[in-house]
């Protein structure tokens, strides 16, 4: 225990010394907002300074991951909440509920070290003030942050779908808007040349050989269209969950977006008969269909609803900088091999 906070404390100590940690202590004088290139300043200063409590951290604790790793030390630092919520692009909320869960993740040791049970100073405070026995500062790297080149990746249709069938079964970290949408596009021309081909059988490839393929096309009709629709599906699940993790939203948030309209729309394409089927079995009468077009008439508007919430949210830029589910994935750190 003694060791660790000792070590804790020569990296605070460190880290007291940076421009970046006054930027954070005079985070309440200035417009209440950090630049880009003032988050990764700090991110990156923070990251020199703690890189042997982090380094310990990750042995202790795996499941941590590097936004709870800077959460950790910016505590430590006994840095105000509201600024470390605006330093890891997340609300004051989260910040609470980041600490519960750190709870169960970090060793007991680390835990009560980190986030002591003591009376706070001010109620935006994470942690109250510790006394800090004075020791000597880690020397940090003679290069400044601020001369850190930062870059926007750039991403082609052709790597959007490379990158997604290798993340294939990766539901963790982040997708850019551009990943997300060529994939989709990829998607789309797939189905487009599914109908296409079934449009030419049907049409022009039947008739011309004769073939009587009405029994065949009733019994395999649907199953063909559903197991498309599913591996279509599939395809996309993943960019979907991490597109969604991009703006904060939990993955699970594709559940009433994508599988139960998709699966309402399977069921309805394999159970729900045509017109003249309805009226020759004399379920229906004409008199009464209106009422079945109306119904139909909610069924169309509650996917166009759907569909339209799924547009807004996934054509919405991601958070800028780290979020709670993992680095940024458009802005990158050029020369990094350099130490930038």
């Amino acid at each position: 225990m003694q060791e660790i906070t000792s070590l804790l404390n020569e990296c605070s100590s460190a880290f007291s010394q940076t421009e970046e940690y006054r930027i954070l202590k005079t985070y309440r004088t200035r417009d209440n907002r950090l630049t880009f290139d003032e988050r990764f300043a700090i991110n990156k200063s923070i990251e020199r300074a703690y890189a042997p409590v982090f380094e310990l951290l990750r042995s202790d604790a795996p499941s941590l991951t590097e936004s709870d790793l800077f959460f950790c030390a910016l505590t430590f630092q006994h840095i105000e909440t509201v600024a470390i919520a605006e330093c890891l692009t997340v609300t004051k909320d989260a910040i609470r509920m980041r600490k519960l869960r750190l709870r169960e993740k970090l060793p007991n040791k680390w835990f009560d070290i980190l986030f002591p049970e003591q009376k706070r100073n001010s109620s935006d405070s994470v942690t109250s003030q510790n006394c800090q026995p004075q020791t000597a500062p880690i020397t940090l790297p003679s290069q400044s942050t601020k001369n850190a080149n930062v870059m926007k990746e750039k991403m082609s249709f052709g790597k959007a779908v490379s990158t997604c069938f290798s993340k294939l079964f990766t539901f963790e970290g982040r997708a850019r808007r551009s990943e997300y949408w060529y994939f989709f596009l990829f998607t789309s021309i797939i189905s487009l040349t599914y109908l296409t081909f079934g449009f030419l059988f049907d049409s022009i490839i039947v008739p011309t050989l004769g073939l009587d393929t009405d029994n065949m096309i009733k019994l395999t009709g649907p199953l063909i269209n559903n197991t498309v629709s599913i591996i279509i599906f599939l395809l996309g699940l993943s960019v979907n969950v991490r597109r969604l993790h991009d703006i904060e939203c939990s993955g699970w948030l594709i559940i009433p977006l994508s599988v139960i309209p998709n699966l309402l729309a399977m069921l309805y394409d394999r159970y729900w008969p045509s017109t003249d089927a309805l009226i020759k079995s004399g379920d229906i009468t004409p008199e009464s269909l209106p009422a079945m077009f109306g119904a139909l008439l909610l069924i169309l508007f509650f996917f166009i609803g759907i569909l339209v919430v799924k547009i807004v949210l996934f054509c919405k830029a991601g958070t800028e900088g780290p979020n709670q589910y993992g680095p940024d994935p458009i802005r990158v750190i050029e020369n990094d091999t350099k130490g930038v």
